[in-house]
């Protein structure tokens, strides 16, 4: 049938479904990914990336507030190494875009862009 309220078909539902449970097989190894962070390869006086200086003269690092993958100080080491400021944190679980919370995030983007 067609959710006419969101124009899916079920079929587009159950399609959709199987691509997560596809994604839901790829794990990261956090035991193994924390031995290498922060990085051996930032330097040591400011802890920023060797590449800072090619990136774009404005970025932006955004958080997730009940983000289970990637804590608080995880998002300010990473905003850190990346040579910016605090990050913009957002209610919001890690996967930002993907859940009922995904408007405070594209809400982050928008108004950061519009400070360009």
């Amino acid at each position: 049938g067609e959710d006419y309220d969101n124009g899916v078909s079920d079929e587009d539902i159950e399609r959709f479904q199987g691509y997560f449970d596809r994604d839901t097989v790829a794990t990261i190894d956090l035991s193994d990914l924390a031995k290498k962070l922060p990085s051996i390869k930032a330097d040591k006086e400011f802890g920023r990336a060797p590449f800072v200086n090619k990136l774009p003269s404005r970025s932006l690092v955004i958080a997730a507030s009940n983000d289970f993958i990637v804590d608080e100080e995880g998002s300010r080491e990473t905003a850190k190494y990346l040579g910016l400021g605090s990050p913009v944190i957002v209610d919001s679980p890690h996967d930002v875009m993907l859940g009922k919370n995904w408007k405070n995030g594209a809400d982050a983007v928008l108004e950061w862009v519009q400070t360009l």
